[in-house]
């Protein structure tokens, strides 16, 4: 009687096992069909495949998350746009929010340059060695805060 049970439960393992492995099997040919790497190919990528587009996902998806199914690559996320996911690259963080975070530094590196940046950075080493100039370059110029970056803006 125990062997019989015994025998009656490897047979019940052994069916879950061979369902397990026809479903791996069917999403592994499903993937490919539908234009998408596997998932272990994904942190591994090649670099022409940023992913500007997901098209694991074909056609629009109505009344569901079209990005539930999508996986981007590193520094991407996933928007719907017109129904279709799509990966896009995750924006820089702002540097500055009010013009007051922002510093104006004149520039003498191959010219006379005037450069906007964020307080507390400074410019990088000149290599190139600097010039004299005969009026500064940033006379009547100031820094500004446009859309979270510091730029050279004309003082008014």
């Amino acid at each position: 009687m125990l062997q019989k049970t015994m025998l009656r439960s490897m047979k019940a393992d052994l069916l879950s096992l061979v369902a397990a492995t026809s479903a791996t099997a069917a999403l592994a040919a499903l993937l490919p069909a539908c234009g998408a790497p596997p998932a272990d190919d994904l942190d591994h990528a090649e670099e022409e495949y940023v992913s500007e587009r997901a098209d694991a996902i074909v056609g629009v998806v109505k009344g569901r998350d079209a990005c539930a199914a999508v996986r981007c690559k590193e520094g991407f996320l996933c928007e719907e746009q017109d129904g279709s996911p799509v990966c896009v690259a995750v924006p820089p963080p702002p540097v500055c929010q009010t013009d007051d975070d922002c510093i104006i530094v004149e520039n003498y590196c191959g010219g006379c340059n005037c450069n906007a940046l964020p307080l507390g950075e400074s410019l990088p080493k000149c290599l190139e060695g600097e010039v004299a100039c005969l009026v500064s370059p940033c006379l009547g110029l100031r820094a500004s805060c446009q859309a979270g970056a510091c730029v050279v803006a004309n003082e008014l």
